[in-house]
């Protein structure tokens, strides 16, 4: 049953950025007796969670490509029989109006409060699509085989997003072996289109919205700033992707015979890019391009600066030769708060080894806008073709049009119930440092879409460190493998405990022929 948030939440304790940020936060709690037997049964199944992890990487569900559709369809048969055997109830991989399919799965028999209060209801998100693997050259070992050395997983999809969302299952598995049922009731959606933007998501959640009623969600996808240091995600940036198409005649030509006095479509794309940025303060040109923005807050101001962002140390770690940006910002105020314009990926003659003199009779490219709130991916669309329209020589022929779904920016309510169950988790992960408040550059479409279609919010809760995902050798640190089941698990408990439904004794005890917990978990 789906609950109204409660109107309070948990004991206020003395940690100054928990009290003042989220002042329902608590800044340490002691877990139950059945969350201690969850926690040892994690750490005893470790070696099976190593199995699913090499299992599910080893479907590589690239969403970008078509002729990989066999493997996603693949890795969702996969996570259909994993959930069902999880325990999960009326499991399905369900269609969306496009290729790839949905993974659904519940269980909704969590016990009521002492007061006969129900439980409630969390929607577990995830997805099992990954990037592309290119160059694939620069692998260093198989991407779609986890290899895991110097206490990391390596290959494809380990940390984005297969590493988080098996995390989440494996403690909603272990809740289930350990004590016969959750704390609160679950729901799974696990989509295959994320890296896509998913551009069917939307219409899924609108025909299944009665499938999908939850009081919150917690995603699986996301990361943390640091192994020592949780952070808590308040705001994504939105998408919208563009393909511009440059005409200038109907034929390539021989660039000796012709060139010089026809127009050249690399020519007139170079330039109609480069005019979309100020070449002094690299502002977007683009008429009207920041007429929605938000101004920055004062606490914007503060989490930005209490983050601690070291850009000379980036500039080291990425083989940067400086930081290029929009003047009168931080590196991280324009990651956080400030669109951008990107272009990311060009096509136009002869790209082979060696040349071509040829003038190519077209030329394209690939354009990625990040948008912050207000912004639409509608409006930011438009603003962009009427850019072009107006820039385009009369010796051309310029078109723009939108290239895969788009997504809105997302923000998540700094007092949210889920938020400060979060900081809970995050803060006694961390022996006692209260998690940083952040914003991230990246978007995930389904959390300004969960909002928009279920009216529900949204908080990030992935364990990895986001390193090299979306390039080659992506890795997940093994430590934080484990501590994501750890915190996914104790997540649950704290959740119930805010609602004022958890209560121990309705929780059996361990298998016949299981060991007992054989100590206490006051680290978790």
């Amino acid at each position: 049953m789906v609950q109204p948030y409660c109107a309070a939440f948990l004991t206020i304790t003395a940690l100054l950025c928990l009290s003042t940020c989220l002042p329902n936060a608590r800044a340490s709690f002691e877990p139950s007796a059945p969350l201690h037997r969850v926690l040892e049964r994690l750490e005893r199944q470790s070696d099976r969670y190593d199995a699913d992890l090499s299992d599910l990487v080893a479907f590589p569900s690239v969403s970008a490509l078509p002729d990989h559709l066999p493997h996603l369809e693949a890795a969702a048969d996969w996570l259909a029989e994993r959930l069902n055997e999880a325990g999960l109830q009326n499991v399905g991989i369900l269609p969306t109006d496009g290729p790839h399919p949905v993974v659904y799965g519940e269980w909704l028999s969590a016990p009521a409060g002492p007061n006969g209060t129900a439980p409630p209801t969390v929607l577990i998100y995830g997805h099992y699509d990954v990037q592309p693997v290119d160059p694939l050259e620069l692998w260093e070992t198989p991407p779609f085989k986890v290899v895991k050395r110097d206490g990391y997983y390596y290959g494809r999809g380990v940390d984005d997003d297969k590493g988080g969302l098996l995390e989440a299952l494996h403690a909603v598995e272990a809740w289930l072996q350990e004590t016969g049922t959750l704390p609160v009731n679950v729901k799974f959606l696990l989509e295959g289109q994320e890296e896509v933007m998913s551009p069917h998501l939307t219409s899924f959640l609108r025909q299944n919205a009665k499938l999908l009623a939850a009081d919150l969600a917690l995603s699986a996808d996301g990361g943390q700033p640091a192994a020592d240091r949780g952070g808590l995600s308040l705001g994504l940036r939105g998408v919208v992707g563009a393909q511009l198409e440059v005409v200038t005649s109907g034929t390539d030509m021989h660039s000796g015979m012709k060139g010089g006095a026809v127009a050249n479509p690399n020519s007139v794309l170079a330039a109609l890019l480069a005019g979309m940025h100020d070449p002094v303060t690299h502002a977007i040109t683009v008429e009207g391009f920041y007429d929605d923005v938000l101004p920055m807050t004062e606490q914007d101001r503060r989490d930005v600066e209490a983050y601690g962002f070291d850009a000379q140390q980036e500039l080291l770690e990425l083989g940067l030769y400086g930081h290029v940006g929009e003047q009168g910002y931080s590196v991280l105020e324009q990651r956080w708060h400030r669109p951008t314009l990107e272009v990311v990926g060009m096509s136009g003659g002869f790209t082979g080894e060696g040349i071509k003199t040829v003038i190519p009779a077209r030329a394209s490219a690939k354009i990625s806008c990040r948008l912050v709130p207000k912004q639409t991916p509608q409006d930011i669309l438009e603003k962009l073709q009427a850019h072009v329209a107006k820039h385009c020589p009369a010796y051309a022929r310029c078109s723009l049009s939108a290239l895969g779904g788009g997504a809105f920016p997302w923000t998540n309510p700094r007092n949210s119930l889920a938020l400060a169950a979060a900081a809970e988790v995050h803060t006694a992960m961390a022996g006692g440092k209260p998690p940083l408040f952040l914003r991230d550059g990246a978007t995930i479409p389904a959390l300004a879409a969960f909002q928009q279609e279920l009216q529900i919010d949204t908080t990030k809760f992935g364990w990895g460190l986001s390193e090299k995902i979306h390039a080659p050798n992506e890795r997940l640190l093994a430590d934080m493998y484990d501590k994501g089941r750890r915190a996914w698990a104790t997540i649950l408990e704290r959740l119930a405990v805010g609602y004022g439904v958890f209560d121990e004794a309705a929780f059996g005890t361990a298998p016949a022929g299981e060991d007992a917990a054989a100590g206490a978990h006051d680290e978790l």
